[in-house]
């Protein structure tokens, strides 16, 4: 009897494990509901961060299954941005700002497949197209008494704005190709350098961007930038270095 009494306690301790197991696994991992609609989102995002005053929604942008970008304009004229997430079985507002500068959002920090560029350029601006980069400085570094030169890496992508203020950029497919060549290369310190930061305060591996205006110059942006925000915590969001021309280098003339 006694047997018995341990196997039908062992027995339901199981079910209950097996049970919160897959509440748990629903709870992380269910399907997403549809998105909320316009009036539910501002009313959110009214609610976390007053200052931002959102007047209107321009479009949700899915970036993925569980992730959507959603930017709007202000009360007063500002062109912001969001950053939604289905978690927990809810969609929440991970971040807001009522700027929309160029910014390196990163789902899966270890997955830089996983990497977008995102923002929201105000019409004042005037900017028509951005160009950006990814970029490894020249230099050389010393490992075990061995001298080893990096040449220059530069990589860039044109994006033309096409009278949407607003825009998602997913890593071009040759960024990637570097990105996984330089893991692939021996150095211990690529991995980390390339996944973790990728890098904003890193000297040999950075983002950056120019804007452009009409007539192919560069084109301020300050009505794009110095916004409030909030954030929940729960986004790994990056800056993005504003370049200028001295900075690129073009190919010589044959």
């Amino acid at each position: 009897m006694l047997n018995k009494r341990w196997v039908s306690i062992g027995l339901v301790g199981v079910v209950i494990v097996l049970a919160a197991a897959a509440w748990f696994y629903w709870f992380d991992f269910s399907k997403p509901a549809s998105f909320p609609a316009n009036e539910q989102l501002m009313e959110k995002m009214n609610k976390v961060l007053p200052t931002a005053a959102v007047k209107s929604i321009q479009e949700h942008v899915q970036v993925d299954e569980r992730h959507v970008f959603v930017p709007f304009v202000s009360e007063e004229g500002r062109y912001g941005v969001s950053y939604w997430e289905w978690k927990k079985n809810k969609w929440k507002l991970l971040y807001i700002n009522n700027a929309g500068e160029p910014r390196l959002w990163k789902i899966n920090s270890n997955d830089p497949s996983t990497f977008y560029i995102v923002w929201n350029s105000h019409p004042g601006d005037k900017v028509s197209y951005m160009k950006f980069y990814f970029i490894r400085d020249r230099g050389s570094q010393g490992h075990d008494g061995i001298e080893t030169y990096n040449p220059k890496i530069q990589l860039e992508k044109k994006v033309t704005l096409m009278n949407k203020s607003y825009g998602v950029l997913s890593m071009p497919a040759d960024w990637l190709a570097i990105m996984k060549s330089l893991q692939q290369a021996g150095n211990p310190n690529i991995s980390d350098r390339l996944i973790d930061s990728v890098l904003p305060n890193n000297n040999n591996f950075y983002f950056g961007f120019i804007s452009f205006d009409q007539s192919n110059q560069e084109a301020g942006i300050m009505n794009s930038v110095n916004g409030s925000s909030f954030t929940n915590g729960d986004i790994n969001l990056d800056y993005i270095s504003i370049l200028n021309k001295s900075k690129i280098e073009e190919p010589l003339e044959q």
